[in-house]
């Protein structure tokens, strides 16, 4: 927790989804189980802001997600022995082949339906700006040995086409769900996106009641 002094730092705020409490829509929140497990490493500077999306995805899929602060050069122990216990079952999600293969990066074009010990397959997503998230995964020595995946370039438009109105510019709540219909698993992006769009709905809403508690 910090003082939140930005723009609409005068609303009294919902302590779970940190709207203005006229704007809340924790009563929309529906947990489930979901077919992968997630690492969220979020960037320090999104993790404080209202319009943050990658939380909805541990709102949504509390007991399979776990998340943690990124750091380049001093990661938490727990989330190094979280990676370790996952080794070869772990995956970076993250769009730009171009860049990571400048650096000789391995990207993984098939994901395995299950572990030969039937665990879950894990997907670490980095939640923050572009720019942020790809400092994060260009920077962070200990995550260079984990393979990642890119969502290619049809899916995206695809994905745009159906569920969007903005230029190839996507929430992580966004790619996340679009991860999760890439693999298959259409029930639970759908559930993603119908949270994500009900949360943007309630951003506006909030927006909408003046300066004073707008977002």
């Amino acid at each position: 927790m910090r003082p939140f002094i930005a723009r609409g730092s005068k609303a009294v705020r919902c302590a779970y989804c940190l709207m203005a409490e006229f704007a809340c829509f924790c009563h929309l929140r529906k947990s489930m189980a979901s077919p992968i497990d997630f690492i969220l490493l979020f960037h320090r500077d999104e993790i404080h802001k209202p319009t943050n999306s990658g939380r909805l995805i541990a709102d949504l899929f509390p007991e399979d997600t776990q998340a943690y602060l990124w750091s380049r050069t001093e990661p938490s122990e727990q989330l190094l022995k979280r990676l370790k216990s996952c080794q070869g079952n772990c995956t970076v999600l993250f769009p730009n082949t171009e860049t990571a293969q400048a650096q000789n990066r391995q990207l993984r074009s098939l994901i395995p339906p299950s572990h030969q010990n039937n665990k879950k397959h894990t997907f670490i997503i980095l939640d923050g700006t572009w720019k942020q998230a790809s400092k994060m995964f260009h920077q962070s020595e200990w995550l260079k040995e984990i393979p990642h995946f890119e969502i290619n370039s049809e899916a995206q438009r695809s994905f745009l086409v159906r569920h969007s109105s903005h230029q190839m510019q996507f929430a992580t709540a966004e790619v996340t769900a679009m991860l999760l219909e890439t693999l298959g698993h259409e029930k639970h992006s759908k559930h993603l996106l119908n949270y994500y769009q009900a949360f943007n709905e309630h951003c506006m809403i909030s927006r909408k009641r003046g300066n004073n508690l707008s977002l």
